[in-house]
């Protein structure tokens, strides 16, 4: 979530020749979407707004994103970012530079650095092993160090130089870039149900019936297990069953498609009506027995936020604001649906 008292752009840089990789970088698949829309929902989720992309002629950026051509990708990195910055809009106070080639930053690091922006330092910059990398947020008063940029050093070596004007946030590693298709590959497995990508383990365990991979499925495991141990972490586990079930549809069959059905029917009771664990179970128990054939209802592509997400909590506080975050975004997801998914939740009411 973006620093409240800035307006903070997203500027991502997308514009490379991906000559190690053989093809259009920002257009190959990782999971059900490219690596430059993996990127791009990585910004939304992170508040920031708007989301702005530098890419080469004739390439095509995702809805709602402002696209900024580079017409001389041979130009490299810096040429890039000074087009990016020149975009962003004049009544936009600050930019928040991502790679494109990047697709597994963690929300957990973009979060950092734009809450290290409450400094008056005109940069803020993720540090990880004693090097500073992105993401890296600019004040708008700082986007003219753009200009002593070269080639596709970026702005590493402007901010060694100037340490007085940065805030290094440690973060606990850098996410790697992806320059060949083997560094694509090593990002791991994408889930079939959330998208999430996660290096295979070696246990074949999964729901009867929601739709994970065995390492999604273990991840959920562990956030299950922060919520029983600790009723402080525990007071949002009803919500947070609805989230990553519907995220998680299976296959379109009975048992799946009511179990979709109620959880989203949790989610919107939750987060547009209000209520709690202790109204929202009574009313599940008594749909789930009412012996009803629930419709299919096609599931979103992809998502912005994942279990994944939720597991970089470090207090129940932060795990209580990423569940939450979690549901809105996903709630916004199923958005096709809303209509008839409120109509559901205004009937279970009465």
């Amino acid at each position: 979530m973006q620093n409240e008292l800035m307006q903070t752009a997203a500027v991502i840089l997308a514009a490379g020749m991906s000559k190690r990789f053989g093809s259009s970088k920002p257009l190959a698949p990782i999971g059900r979407r490219t690596l430059l829309e993996a990127v791009v929902m990585l910004a939304r989720g992170s508040g920031l707004d708007p989301v702005i992309s530098v890419v080469p002629p004739g390439l095509a950026v995702p809805a709602g994103v402002l696209p900024a051509l580079n017409s001389a990708p041979s130009s490299g990195l810096s040429h890039s970012l000074r087009i990016g910055l020149a975009a962003v809009p004049a009544e936009i106070e600050a930019a928040l530079i991502l790679l494109g080639d990047q697709p597994t930053m963690a929300l957990r690091t973009v979060r950092a650095v734009l809450a290290g922006a409450a400094n008056d330092r005109r940069v803020v910059a993720a540090r990880a092993e004693g090097r500073l990398g992105p993401p890296v947020l600019l004040r708008r008063e700082a986007f003219a160090m753009a200009n002593a940029a070269m080639g596709d050093e970026g702005l590493r070596a402007i901010l060694i130089d100037h340490p007085d004007l940065v805030t290094a946030v440690d973060v606990q590693l850098h996410a790697p870039d992806v320059d060949t298709l083997a560094d694509l590959a090593a990002l791991g497995e994408p889930c079939p149900g959330c998208d999430a990508l996660f290096q295979p383990v070696r246990q074949d365990a999964t729901h009867e019936y929601i739709g994970a991979s065995p390492a999604c499925w273990a991840a959920f495991g562990e956030v299950l297990a922060r919520e029983f141990g600790d009723p402080r972490y525990g007071w949002i586990h009803r919500h947070t069953v609805d989230v990553y079930t519907v995220q998680h549809p299976g296959l379109d069959e009975r048992r799946q498609r009511q179990s979709v059905a109620l959880h989203l029917i949790g989610l919107c009771h939750w987060l547009e009506h209000g209520k709690g664990m202790r109204e929202l179970n009574p009313i599940t128990e008594r749909l789930a027995s009412g012996g009803g054939d629930w419709p299919w209802l096609d599931p979103p592509v992809t998502y912005a936020l994942t279990v994944r997400d939720v597991l970089d909590a470090t207090t129940s506080a932060e795990h209580g604001a990423l569940v939450r975050q979690w549901a809105e975004e996903t709630w916004r997801a199923w958005a096709p649906h809303h209509e008839l998914i409120r109509r559901w939740a205004s009937e279970a009411l009465h």
